[in-house]
Parts: structure tokens; C-alpha cells; sequence
């Protein structure tokens, strides 16, 4: 089994630094290159190049370096990484393209790396890339950027701006896949929007709103209008920019902001164009044609239901001996995130595993005593990152008893203990008075498998217990009174 546990605290600092990164107004693309020469090939005459139907959806194979720095810190949260993933396939749905994860996801402990300016990108990507893969860096700053991309090697990504919202991803995979900005030739160019365009940015024709030169100029697709913002912009209701820009004839309009790989803000971003998809998947089935050796549909999710095996909801657990969370698999899951809180809503995480398997062990110390525990599953595969939490769990921790308070009891003994299958256990213990008593036997899950109401007499008191129908293992056996309460083990054989 394979398990993550993540401390709250260090959880929070890394939303911290996240959201730190946003304020830093990062630049949104530091990809330098320009249009690719397969681009140029296939705009010049597309109808020579393949391009499935949609309904053939192309899978795609990610491997994914997740950068700390020396010490191996900063690394971006994997409840977040799921997120991002799910954001960007969902990005690339109507393109039916969708990717997955290969392999392990791949740590790398370098401050070069995570802090990164261009040489040092080029020579991680050069040094870690896994072949017949797109390989995706997760760092904390590639080059000043949110992210930036570079042809047939890789893409580097800042986790500042990875959050579920955000379409940074979807952004420099484009490139990754051919496509230049919607406003191609005007990067670093300065302008004043109040005059007319040149003809000419850059050595770049500049794209006229009559459409004319629409198949050439800019970013050479005709179903994306004439963009010539190169800086963050938001947009307005509509999803148009609120600068108005003048062709070089002085026709005015505003750009459009649903694209992808403009520069609009994560809130305006929701697509690319039919004519961007169609490279993108002629780019798959030719350039990168070696990608695609994985073509079987994936198992989906089928359910988000949790069906708990243990601890029982609302059972009790002995706070000192930990205990062990266990559910049904779910259908098409490969990996589960579970969070523990104290608190039904899940506001606030206490405890956050990551495993492969269907159980996942709490330690005793990780528990508190006289406590209600929540506890939820995730269910992700290597394509499926979008399936909710299934359910929740609950479970209860015996209150502890101090060596100063006055126990219901005295002299608690238990025989024999370990006790062999079909024996009988004798339980007698001492009270100084009279009194109503609860016992209640648990199992190692929390499960109740004895409870009686006992009448103490003052003095020696006896009762046995049948032990035939229990299962090997710890159990724990409590009796409780208006004095507080007492609790031993009790070991089947």
C-alpha cells in the first residue's frame, strides 16, 4: 500500500503559497517559441492532413515531475493536482482529446528547478523527460511565468496557477500541440489602441476584421477574430475585451475572450476553436503520432458510493489503539484520497491520505479521546480525475479516564484472556456499592458485538460472557457507570 499522510498545517501553507503566487502577478505564457514549422505545413493546406471524427476520442500520455526544491519542499498538493487534471481534460472534451497519467507521478529536489529561469527549464526538461510521453513540470516559478511550453519537449507550469479554475494547463498543452496565441505577432509589441494597426507586427501580417487575410496573418485560423492584447485582460459579460483595438483600415472590435490561448483571464477562457481542434488532432496523428500506443478506452468511475466496512458509523474506537478505515472498492478507481475531520462538513481537514488500496490505517497518535472522527473517500484513475467524494464514515473515540478520576470498578479481570474459540470468558470486578453498569464488548473495527445492562451488587461481582461466536483478534471490553468508565483488552484467539 501506498500512503501519503499530509499535516494540516502543511496542507494550508501550501494553498498559502498558492494563492501568494497570484499576487505576484506571475506573466501568463513565457512560451518564446514561434509558429511551428509543422503548423505552417499543415495551414498551408489542412485538407491533406488526417483528422479523425470527434467521436474517435485520441488519448494522450502524460508523465508528471512534481518540483521541490533541495530540501524537498513547496511540492504541490496531490488534492490539488487532481483538480488541475480534471480541469484540464475537461478543457480538451469537446476536442476529443483526453490524457492520462503514466507511471508514477515523479518527485525532483532541485531550487534550480523549482525557481527556474529559461537554461535551467531547457536542462531539467532535458535531463528528466520520460520518452513517448508529453511531460509536464510543476514548479514554483518557470521563468517569471504561469507557465510556458516548449515544442516537443515539455511544459513547465507554476502551481500558483493551477488551481481548478484556472486554464493555464489547457493554455501551454496547446502550444505543446501546435497552436500560437490568437494574438500571434503582437508579443512584446507596445501599442496604442486608440490609433490603427500596422500592416505589419513583428514581420507578422496583422489580422483585419474583414477576415481577408484571416488564413495567413496572425495565428492563421479564421474562426478566431483579431486579438492584438498581449497582456492579462479581463472581459466583460460577454466574454469581449473592454479595449477597443482598429484594424489596420481602422475597423474597431473587441477581442474575444472564450479562447483558451488568448491572454484573457481564467474567468473568460472556456474553448478552442473548431479549427485549433482540428490541428490538434492532426498534430496527434501525424507529428506526434508515437504518442498514441495507448488507444483503449479507460474503465470509467462507474459509482461515488462509499460502502463502509470499518470502523461501523457511529461505532466506538479505543483513541489508543488507532484504528483502521476500510471500504468496498469502487469501480474503476486505481487511487483514493481520504480526509479525516472532526467536523461533518469537512471544513476543516485534519488528516489526508493518499493509497491504492481500500483501507488505510490511523495511527493512535493521530487520534484525540472523547472525539467524533468524519472520515470521506475520493475515487481517482490515471484518466478520471472529476469523480466526487463518495459518502462519508463516521466513528467515536472512548473518553479517556485519568489515573486520578474514580473508576465504576475495581480489580477488572478478564479470564482467560487470550481466551481459545468456544471458551467462556469470566469477567468479575469489585464495586463499593450498588449501582446500574453498561458493558459493551468491541471489535478491533469498532463494531458492538456484546452489550448488557448490569446490576452490581457491592462487593465481588461475576458474569460470563460467550466468546464462541466472536472472530480472532483484539477486542475491547467497557464498562461504564455514573463514576466514569474502564476499559481492557480483550484478546480471541
Amino acid at each position: 500500500m501506498k500512503k501519503i499522510l499530509l499535516a494540516t498545517a502543511a496542507l494550508c501553507l501550501s494553498l498559502a503559497g498558492a494563492y501568494a503566487q497570484h499576487a505576484h502577478g506571475l506573466a501568463p505564457c513565457g512560451t518564446q517559441e514561434g509558429k511551428v514549422e509543422w503548423l505552417k505545413h499543415y495551414q498551408a493546406n489542412p485538407d491533406l492532413y488526417p483528422s479523425r471524427s470527434l467521436e474517435d476520442t485520441i488519448y494522450v500520455p502524460l508523465t508528471i515531475h512534481i518540483v521541490g526544491d533541495n530540501n524537498g519542499n513547496g511540492y504541490f498538493a496531490l488534492s490539488r493536482f487532481f483538480d488541475a487534471f480534471c480541469t484540464l481534460n475537461n478543457d480538451f472534451k469537446p476536442s476529443a482529446i483526453q490524457f492520462y497519467v503514466v507511471g508514477d507521478i515523479r518527485y525532483i529536489n532541485n531550487s534550480a528547478y523549482y525557481n527556474h529561469d529559461y537554461p535551467n527549464g531547457y536542462d531539467m526538461m532535458e535531463n528528466n523527460n520520460v520518452s513517448l510521453t508529453v511531460n509536464c513540470y510543476i514548479v514554483d516559478s518557470p521563468a517569471g511565468n504561469c507557465g510556458y511550453s516548449v515544442y516537443d519537449l515539455g511544459v513547465a507550469l507554476s502551481k500558483g496557477c493551477l488551481d481548478a479554475g484556472d486554464h493555464t494547463w489547457a493554455h501551454e498543452l496547446g502550444h505543446q500541440l501546435s497552436l500560437p496565441h490568437t494574438f500571434y505577432g503582437w508579443e512584446g509589441i507596445e501599442h496604442d489602441y486608440d490609433q490603427n494597426a500596422p500592416y505589419y507586427v513583428d514581420g507578422e501580417a496583422v489580422e483585419r476584421v474583414d477576415g481577408v487575410n484571416c488564413n495567413f496573418a496572425a495565428d492563421g485560423f479564421c474562426d478566431t477574430p483579431p486579438d492584438y492584447l498581449n497582456f492579462r485582460w479581463n472581459c466583460n459579460a460577454d466574454g469581449m475585451s473592454s479595449i477597443i483595438q482598429h484594424d489596420p483600415y481602422g475597423n474597431s472590435f473587441q477581442s474575444d475572450g472564450t479562447y483558451f490561448m488568448s491572454y484573457s483571464d481564467d474567468a473568460c477562457a472556456a474553448r478552442f476553436s473548431d479549427e485549433q481542434i482540428g490541428a490538434m488532432r492532426s498534430n496527434l496523428l501525424t507529428e506526434r503520432a508515437y504518442l498514441l500506443y495507448n488507444q483503449t478506452p479507460p474503465t470509467p468511475i462507474t459509482s461515488n458510493e462509499l460502502v463502509v466496512i470499518a470502523p461501523e458509523n457511529d461505532s466506538s474506537v479505543d483513541y489508543q489503539e488507532g484504528t483502521q478505515l476500510a471500504w468496498e472498492p469502487i469501480e474503476g478507481a486505481e487511487l483514493y484520497v481520504i480526509d479525516v475531520s472532526v467536523l461533518p462538513t469537512f471544513s476543516f481537514v485534519l488528516l489526508r491520505f493518499f493509497v491504492d488500496e481500500t483501507q488505510v490505517n490511523i495511527a493512535p497518535e493521530e487520534l484525540l479521546p472523547d472525539k467524533n472522527y468524519y472520515w470521506r473517500v475520493r475515487p481517482f484513475n490515471r484518466y478520471d480525475a472529476c469523480v466526487g467524494y463518495a459518502g462519508s464514515g463516521s466513528f467515536n473515540t472512548f473518553p479517556m479516564v485519568s489515573s486520578q478520576e474514580r473508576e465504576p470498578v475495581a480489580q477488572l479481570s478478564i479470564q482467560p484472556n487470550p481466551v481459545a474459540p468456544q471458551q467462556t470468558v469470566t469477567v468479575s470486578f469489585g464495586s463499593e456499592y450498588s449501582q446500574d453498569l453498561q458493558l459493551k464488548v468491541f471489535q478491533p473495527s469498532g463494531q458492538l458485538v456484546e452489550q448488557r445492562l448490569l446490576i452490581a451488587n457491592a462487593g465481588l461481582n461475576k458474569i460470563e460472557l460467550d466468546a464462541s461466536k466472536w472472530v480472532s483478534g483484539v477486542y475491547l471490553l467497557q464498562i461504564a457507570g455514573n463514576d466514569g468508565i474502564v476499559t481492557r483488552k480483550l484478546v480471541v484467539q
